[in-house]
């Protein structure tokens, strides 16, 4: 049985645009799932992520170990208003002080949901802060027949 009703990739975009947030899943012996702020970038069809926390810590090991990611993002207004979007693809890092990570900023600003560097339990000097890039491979995405 299907569940809801199947979005376009036109549907998909626009929706990722301007949700700016979601789930960033890694796979793995022990998967892990990091809530994020995302920039999607229609033109170029990817993702900008800009994960802050310790150089250390578990964050930053998935960050480095494995570039197959999954992304999930959705709303859910109720049982009858509701869309989700699953991104598939390679995450890689951005280069700082290049041309991309500019570019990369850029996206950042315009379309993430942006949270507050004092949700964080550590001094603004001890955060790292890096550009990622998710190149999108696959996404699907679903909607509540109400939601079209």
């Amino acid at each position: 049985m299907e569940y809801g009703v199947e979005m376009s990739d036109e549907e998909i975009g626009s929706f990722l645009a301007r949700r700016g947030h979601g789930v960033l899943s890694f796979g793995g012996e022990v998967p892990y799932g990091l809530p994020v702020s995302f920039g999607y970038d229609v033109v170029n069809e990817r993702v900008i992520f800009q994960p802050l926390g310790a150089e250390d810590g578990k964050k930053a090991a998935y960050l480095d170990d494995s570039p197959a990611v999954n992304l999930v993002a959705y709303e859910w207004e109720g049982v009858d208003e509701w869309r989700s979007v699953v991104v598939d693809g390679d995450l890689s890092a951005i280069p700082d002080d290049s041309p991309e990570a500019v570019d990369a900023a850029a996206v950042f600003a315009d379309f993430a949901t942006v949270v507050g560097a004092p949700v964080f339990d550590r001094p603004l000097a001890d955060i790292e802060s890096n550009w990622y890039e998710l190149s999108v491979d696959e996404s699907s995405g679903r909607q509540s027949p109400r939601a079209e």
